[in-house]
Parts: structure tokens; sequence; C-alpha cells
């Protein structure tokens, strides 16, 4: 029996039927993504954990120990990190994300399977990452004595609204990405700009009153301040409750978004990638 596929026409219904029964593809996508991110390495997955412990390193001999930055009376290293593991996840997630259909075209011209399988891969993908990196940052609160925060598990709700985010964004640039490659250099600058302009290095506290509401308009401003609130506790100062939801509301608007585009792409993407 002979199965024609044609091209959607108009925007059509989320088929989430259609996504579970190649759910087995995606987990063998998020298998090939992690093992091919650290293949030819002699260490591996351990990458995961060297590099954000080699930058708390030396952001917390740079900016705790010698510009003293306020930490909210919580140790500069495990402040730091805390924030790194928001902003990994993150930027990794909408990196992945928005260069999938360009990394999987040797797949999406060959086979069948539903496009946006691929940006959830990506999204997986960094999902493990976070995962390990979550351990580390949770031996790394052991070693310097802070004891979790009794509201730990919003921490992770903290995360998902960053990896809803990240991949509303990411879906949104994958198109671009497919048609020109300038797409991503352009992605690599915003994001180093994104990173100062939301509160990994440094405390909200720092930043003007007068400025502040204008700061928290950064939908990952209120979200890395919550996911540090919520694991840390103590001193560390919870985001305004309206920041949260102005993130949470742009952040389900450009996931709409997003897939509205990418279902308009995708029909012709064959032809571009």
């Amino acid at each position: 029996m002979i199965t024609k596929i044609y091209p959607r026409k108009g925007f059509t219904r989320l088929n989430f039927r259609e996504l579970y029964e190649y759910r087995f593809l995606l987990g063998l996508l998020v298998v090939r993504d992690v093992k091919t991110r650290y293949k030819q390495s002699y260490i591996g997955i351990l990458w995961i954990v060297l590099q954000p412990l080699a930058t708390m390193a030396i952001y917390s001999t740079l900016f705790g120990y010698i510009a003293r930055v306020p930490s909210e009376g919580v140790p500069y290293p495990v402040y730091i990190l805390a924030g790194i593991t928001c902003w990994q996840f993150f930027s990794r997630t909408i990196t992945g994300v928005s260069t999938s259909l360009a990394d999987q075209q040797a797949l999406i011209s060959k086979i069948y399977f539903p496009r946006l399988l691929a940006p959830i891969s990506a999204l997986f993908g960094s999902l493990v990452d976070v995962g390990v990196l979550f351990v580390i940052l949770l031996g790394v609160m052991l070693v310097f004595k802070v004891p979790p925060s009794i509201n730990m598990l919003i921490a992770f709700g903290y995360l998902m609204l960053l990896g809803m985010l990240a991949l509303a964004v990411g879906l949104i640039l994958t198109g671009l990405d497919a048609l020109a490659r300038d797409v991503r250099h352009g992605l690599s600058l915003v994001l180093q700009v994104w990173y100062f302009a939301s509160p990994i290095l440094y405390p909200v506290e720092i930043v003007p009153e007068r400025f502040r509401t204008l700061y928290f308009l950064n939908p990952t401003a209120p979200l890395v301040q919550g996911f540090r609130w919520a694991l840390l506790g103590g001193d560390v100062s919870s985001p305004p409750a309206w920041a949260v939801m102005t993130s949470v509301a742009l952040a389900t608007a450009l996931l709409l978004i997003g897939v509205l585009l990418f279902q308009r792409f995708e029909r012709n993407v064959v032809d571009f990638i």
C-alpha cells in the first residue's frame, strides 16, 4: 500500500496523536543529539559540568572576592552557579531549537516524521544537560552548607517556564535559520547582551529602583530570580508576581506564534535546507 503525504494548507491544529505515535523517534533523536555533542571527546558528558564550574570559579574570584558583588546572603559561588544553571538551559535550548531543522536536514530530506519533533528533541536534549548541572548545583550547595529551600519544587516550575520561553523564541527563529545562517550568528550576539541584562552575575537589588520595573520586563529576569528564591531561600528576594505573570503571558503568546510560524514554514522546509 502506498501512502501519499501532502503539505498542510493554512494553519492547522497540532496533531498531538501523531506526535505521540512518533515518541520512539523522539527518544532516538534526543539520544543521538547528546551522543553527537560529545562524540570523539575523551571526557564526554563531563564537559556539561566542567564549563559551568570553571565559569563559577572565574566569576567568583573576579566578582565575589575582588569586586565584592553582593549575593543576598548566599555564598557567591552558589549564587552564581544557580544563575548559570538557568542560563545554560535557556541559551542551549534557544540555540538548539533555532538550528534544529538545519541540523536534521539529512533526515528530513529522506523520510517523513512530524517536523515539530526536531525542535522538541533539542529541548529534551537541553533537559538532560540541566539535569546533570542541577545535581552539581546541589553538590556545591552541600559544600558551602546552603540547605535547599522548602520551596525547592517550585524551582523546577521556573526552569520549565524558561524552557517554554526558549522553545517559543527558538521556534520563531528556526525557519529563518534554515533560510539564512546569519540568524544563528545574530542570535549569539543577542544572547550575550541578554546574559548581562539578566540577574546571572549580580542581584536585582543593585539595579536602581527607578529602572527596576523596566528591568523586570525582561522575561528572563523574574524567572531566574524566582529560581534562586525557590531553591536557595534565605535572604534571596522573590520576584514580583506581576513580573512572573508577564513572563508567563509573553512566553505563552510567543509559543503560539512560534508554532504557527513553524507550521507555515515546515511544508516547504525541504526546498530550503
